[in-house]
């Protein structure tokens, strides 16, 4: 997958892997009273949604999302890790192909980790971010480190992607090399290989290649630049460049810089997800790069007012050029209250980069509850769809009902281009649980 959180895509077929996570899980939660001990620890969070969706039909699902962790499994070197969700609508389709109801298996893997090197091995499920790599796979992610500041890590096994349009046979490999000198710079090369047997676009059954360089360097106190370069080696071509620098904080003064660079054809050429396709008349061209550059300004006046500035330039070599710009005041008080008031302006060439935005919030916490109010307004300078003031407010509760349980409520009002008026309802149930599974020694 691209480096994007867009790009997590979430139903899954793969169900005997869940099987397989399930039944080594039920496995150490049922351990005997004389196993070694292991401890217990997740969130389950419940969701209920309210909306309409842009074709018109009621939506309303309901989420349950389960995360938990098995700790110190033997000798405290094995771990488990599953995260996964269910879904179904009381009304309408949400999940696609007339289809009321929807999972996913997030990840579900057994971790061992050494007590040398840093060593560690995942198998199952896994989540691997190594430089390109931002990929869900059914198969081992492992790493280690190497001497003198080397480190090495490698992933392997088929790679999670739902869309029917993409599924197929495919297989995923690659790794990162890095090297790092304390307290001065990390340094990574990484790979990424994917191969696929439908692959129609080429006559081999690659269907990405990718590499990339990524750094943190720290020349000076104060001075930070972190970054990554990525190439197609399909296209042979630069998918991106992006970077940021950081300077700060000098007594009330932090500033910050970004400076990225993304070319559409080879960025997206081989997208894990049918929604990133570019195709000749769509809204995104193919053929179109983007060139972000800006500054950010912090000034902290004293311990609870704050002030900042911030500008960007988006350079567009076909659908043309923007500046978005402005300012926002904060008031904070640590655990109890906050707020803040911020105006932007977007000049560019197009319609809908033609706007001045406008941004309220303030929260505060009063024992076991808590409050959030959140106004943003949009005035576009020419008309989008006979609509000129773009707006939404959105209000949230929520209510600690013990240390491991909280209820919250948001809703949210809005108009905007593509609604008269969008009404959102969400509700969630939030629950945190621990336990200590079988007898510790000496216990």
């Amino acid at each position: 997958m691209k480096n994007t959180n867009m790009l997590h895509v979430i139903r899954s077929k793969r169900f005997p892997l869940f099987l397989v996570v399930a039944s080594l899980v039920h496995g150490f939660l049922f351990l005997p009273a004389t196993s070694t001990a292991a401890s217990l620890s997740g969130d389950s969070r419940t969701y209920a949604l309210s909306r309409e969706s842009a074709g018109g039909a009621n939506l309303m699902p309901l989420y349950e999302y389960l995360d938990f962790n098995v700790q110190d499994v033997g000798n405290e070197t094995i771990s488990v890790h599953f995260g996964g969700w269910l879904g179904y609508d009381l009304q309408d389709d949400t999940f696609g192909n007339d289809k009321k109801k929807g999972s996913d298996l997030q990840y579900g893997y057994v971790s061992y980790r050494a007590k040398e090197r840093n060593a560690v091995v995942n198998l199952g499920r896994v989540m691997v971010f190594e430089g390109v790599a931002a990929e869900r796979i059914d198969g081992i992610y492992a790493r280690m480190d190497l001497m003198k500041g080397f480190g090495i890590s490698a992933f392997g096994g088929a790679p999670v992607e739902t869309n029917d349009d993409l599924l197929g046979n495919s297989t995923i490999y690659g790794g990162r090399l890095s090297h790092h000198y304390e307290g001065l710079y990390t340094i990574g090369l990484s790979y990424l290989h994917e191969n696929k047997d439908n692959n129609v676009n080429t006559n081999t059954d690659t269907w990405r290649r990718e590499g990339g360089i990524d750094l943190w360097v720290r020349p000076l106190n104060k001075v930070e630049l972190t970054g990554r370069s990525s190439f197609n080696f399909q296209t042979v071509g630069w998918m991106e460049h992006s970077y940021y620098l950081m300077f700060g904080p000098f007594d009330k003064v932090r500033v910050n810089a970004e400076a990225t660079w993304i070319s559409y054809e080879d960025y997206f050429a081989s997208t894990t997800s049918s929604v990133f396709k570019l195709t000749p008349g769509g809204p995104l061209d193919p053929k179109e790069t983007v060139n972000i550059l800006g500054p950010e300004l912090f000034y902290a006046i004293n311990d609870k007012w704050a002030v900042s500035a911030d500008y960007k330039k988006y350079t567009y070599d076909i659908a043309g050029n923007a500046g978005y710009y402005g300012a926002k005041v904060t008031y904070a008080m640590p655990k109890s209250y906050n707020a803040g008031i911020s105006l932007h302006k977007m000049d560019g060439d197009t319609d809908r980069l033609k706007y001045d935005e406008y941004r309220i919030y303030a929260s505060k916490k009063i024992d076991k509850i808590d409050v959030a109010l959140d106004v943003l307004d949009v005035k576009y300078k020419e008309p989008i769809n006979d609509v000129t003031d773009a707006y939404s407010v959105t209000l949230a509760a929520g209510y600690e009902l013990t240390q491991k349980l909280r209820l919250g409520a948001d809703v949210e009002y809005s108009k905007n281009p593509d609604f008269d008026k969008d009404i959102r309802f969400f509700l969630k149930l939030n629950y945190r649980f621990d336990a200590e599974l079988g007898n510790r020694k000496g216990v």
